[in-house]
């Protein structure tokens, strides 16, 4: 998991295919957006939050390491 500067707690859906970002606005209480891992990427681990680049960086178990943009959001 990783918590973005919007204060969403990111985590992946795995043992589906692909794999799934799905996102939890900890203020409104309710899962936000879900994005489909393209690639499937095996299972996800490993997720760090880059404040500079706004972005998640994972790792996955096929020996590849990914990066999903977050998008901005307004409050």
């Amino acid at each position: 998991m990783a918590i973005d500067k919007y204060d969403v707690v990111w985590l992946v859906e795995t043992g589906i295919q692909p794999n799934r970002f799905v996102g939890f606005d900890t203020d409104s209480e309710e899962f936000v957006g879900t994005l489909d891992v393209p690639s499937g990427g095996g299972t996800i681990r490993h997720m760090y939050y880059d404040p500079a680049t706004d972005s998640i960086w994972f790792g996955a178990d096929v020996n590849t390491v990914g990066r999903a943009v977050v998008s901005p959001r307004s409050r």
